[in-house]
């Protein structure tokens, strides 16, 4: 029976009458989505039966009556392409051209082109007024966020490991934001122990420290910063590793 359906001429079947009405006022293509049939058997069957066409006015087809977007206080409603996306776009009518097509886009969840090609074909034309500052878009999101409070008081190899990225990542993210390596210029005012100071310490942390030259210091920190703080004084670290507790009277 579909077999037979598909030999059977379309000017046979029921719709064919409706589908002679609309045909000066869609296309070949939009006929063919609408009765699901294709533009070819559409123009043959319009060939065997006498029946033309009226051409389209010349430029976009948007300029036929009844595809316009209603204007401000009349009524009506825009006709929408099956299968496209232009109902995503349709709440927004009234900003086309008033705002920028990106601004349109990310609400609308649509591409700026998928706006800019609707403009077109409404005969809407695009946004001329002051753009948007550069200052003003979305800062993107690093990995080396969570840890920038750790850049300058830890190698930055120690961040580039935290954060998963490569050494070349952290130094660039942190010369964009001035900050400088740790262990660069003077020591910070508190951060050297005065002498004696150390035997204060009731409790207190030992860390193995292994630099780039290969030695291995033996290091005593209450936390892991302070212990890489003070080993990058002597030279690159490139491995930390906590030994155990220290206790002193």
């Amino acid at each position: 029976m579909r077999w037979r359906n598909r030999l059977r001429r379309i000017e046979t079947f029921d719709w064919w009458p409706h589908l002679v009405e609309l045909k000066d006022e869609l296309s070949l293509r939009e006929l063919a989505e609408r009765f699901q049939v294709t533009p070819g058997a559409i123009s043959a069957a319009l060939r065997r039966s006498g029946i033309q066409r009226k051409p389209a006015p010349p430029g976009p087809r948007a300029r036929r009556p009844g595809v316009l977007p209603p204007e401000p206080g009349e009524g009506g409603a825009t006709v929408l392409r099956p299968g496209s996306k232009d109902a995503h776009l349709v709440p927004y009518l009234d900003e086309l051209g008033k705002v920028p097509d990106a601004d349109i886009a990310e609400r609308a969840g649509v591409s700026v082109r998928t706006v800019a090609s609707f403009r077109s074909r409404h005969q809407i034309a695009g946004y001329s007024g002051p753009r948007r500052a550069r200052g003003e878009r979305k800062r993107r999101s690093s990995r080396i966020d969570p840890f920038a409070e750790l850049l300058g008081t830890v190698p930055d190899r120690v961040v580039a490991e935290k954060a998963g990225v490569s050494l070349n990542a952290v130094r660039n993210y942190r010369v964009k934001h001035g900050i400088a390596a740790a262990g660069r210029g003077r020591p910070k005012a508190g951060t050297v122990p005065q002498p004696g100071a150390v035997a204060a310490v009731e409790a207190s942390t030992a860390w193995q420290v292994t630099l780039a030259s290969g030695d291995v210091l033996a290091v005593i920190a209450p936390e892991l910063v302070q212990a890489a703080d003070m080993a990058s004084r002597l030279g690159v670290v490139t491995e930390i590793r906590r030994v155990g507790p220290v206790v002193r009277g």
